[in-house]
């Protein structure tokens, strides 16, 4: 047994509860030496999760035929019993001196974890290197938490992968997959875990920044992609995801989160708060994949407009054609198809004639239109906006309808899935 395989062990012991990690094929060699990978499982949270971390003193942590049958066993056990998996990446790549053999194992391990997405919760920890092959295994997962001192790209030269979670070391990466767990059901067939009710963490709110504290418990929220998109969070005790749409543009990148993240709480039947105040889409391919997310989502979906929802971003996301189970308007949030500085150039051209100050006048008549044509009342009068609500009701508003919306049951057409703008 080598030094740096009793480390491996340490990382599992820490990120399982004291005295729970039970290790499966311990006594498995490859050759003269140890299998470059310890496996096994415990419990996290006093919940069951089985769990590998590579062995970077046996080979570098290179992967190869014997590394991938442990691996294998992992997700086996994991597919048999409903339980996540996590996987703690420290490895070079692969076994070179099995050339095609491991080639061939790295990609039955990633059948394994792509028969498992939308089973249960794959989480990735990469805690020192993460590079070449063994870097698409862990980019499968649906979480990847990395140190800020580790390697993680696919190849030489590369600059480091963005991974979802950034931690300041490994151990508090290891603990922040923990933490994450806490957040998820054990599979798709398994309710997301209920704790005690706690107040929110700011007392008010006024803006679409704010919304989100304001509406999770205190201390309950847990940004994803390492930004304002997306978050997992707990509303009165009850696990959901919140995304965060704000700002004039929502940019290609933004968008592909906010996708992601709204297929992620889909497959384990979170349910989804969206926050909207944005007029537009940077790209096309960003706006197909946002609006095939939602449209595709049959989990509880609320929306909040604290803004503008404009065109393309009101079809996408904040509209019951969407899909959206209710849709939430502050009083100052505003629906139109184009923004009011462009349909006033449609709308009321006579009006622009008119102008005697064209920057001023021009300003006050988009601010007229926005005012008098698409406000939330007037949407809620056409049926496009469920209710109009004070930013003071909006926690308690939101609770309502996901308690309401709980028991929520979609049939779609069978198939055997959609084409999504990746």
């Amino acid at each position: 047994m080598s030094k740096q395989a009793s480390e491996a062990r340490k990382r599992l012991e820490q990120f399982f509860d004291a005295g729970t990690f039970v290790e499966v094929d311990r006594l498995m060699r490859d050759g003269e030496n140890d299998v470059a990978v310890v496996c096994g499982y415990g419990l996290v949270n006093d919940a069951p999760v089985y769990a590998f971390a590579q062995d970077k003193s046996v080979c570098s942590g290179a992967v190869g035929k014997a590394q991938a049958a442990k691996i294998k066993t992992v997700y086996h056990l994991a597919a048999q019993n409903g339980s996540p998996v996590v996987g703690v990446f420290d490895s070079d790549g692969a076994h070179l001196s099995e050339g095609l053999d491991a080639m061939d194992a790295i990609a039955e391990i990633m059948a394994a974890a792509n028969d498992l997405s939308g089973v249960v919760p794959q989480v990735a920890v990469v805690t020192g290197a993460c590079v070449g092959s063994s870097a698409l295994i862990a980019a499968a997962a649906d979480v990847v938490i990395a140190a800020e001192d580790a390697d993680y790209y696919l190849n030489v030269g590369d600059e480091n992968a963005k991974a979802d979670v950034v931690a300041a070391t490994a151990e508090e990466a290891l603990e922040k997959a923990r933490l994450l767990l806490g957040y998820l059901p054990a599979n798709n067939l398994s309710a997301a875990p209920v704790y005690e009710v706690q107040e929110a963490a700011v007392a008010a709110c006024a803006s679409s920044k704010e919304a989100a504290e304001f509406v999770a418990d205190a201390g309950s929220l847990f940004p994803l992609y390492n930004d304002e998109v997306a978050a997992l969070a707990r509303v009165n005790g009850a696990v959901c995801g919140i995304v965060t749409l704000a700002g004039d543009t929502v940019s290609c990148c933004a968008a592909a989160r906010a996708a992601r993240f709204v297929r992620f709480c889909d497959s384990f039947s979170l349910p989804v708060l969206t926050i909207v105040d944005a007029e537009s889409f940077e790209c096309l391919k960003g706006a197909a994949r946002v609006c095939q997310a939602y449209t595709e989502a049959t989990t509880a979906k609320v929306t909040l407009l604290t803004g503008k929802a404009y065109g393309p971003v009101y079809i996408a996301v904040a509209g019951k054609a969407a899909g959206a189970d209710a849709v939430l308007a502050w009083q100052e949030a505003s629906v139109s198809p184009l923004k009011p500085e462009t349909a006033i150039h449609i709308l009321w051209k006579d009006r622009l004639a008119d102008m005697k100050d064209p920057k001023a006048d021009r300003a006050a008549l988009a601010e007229e239109y926005r005012t008098t044509c698409c406000n939330a009342q007037l949407a809620a009068e056409q049926g496009a906006v469920t209710d109009v609500i004070a930013p003071e009701q909006t926690r308690a508003t939101v609770s309502a309808f996901f308690d309401m919306l709980a028991g929520k049951r979609v049939s779609k057409l069978p198939k055997k899935h959609a084409n999504i703008r990746l």
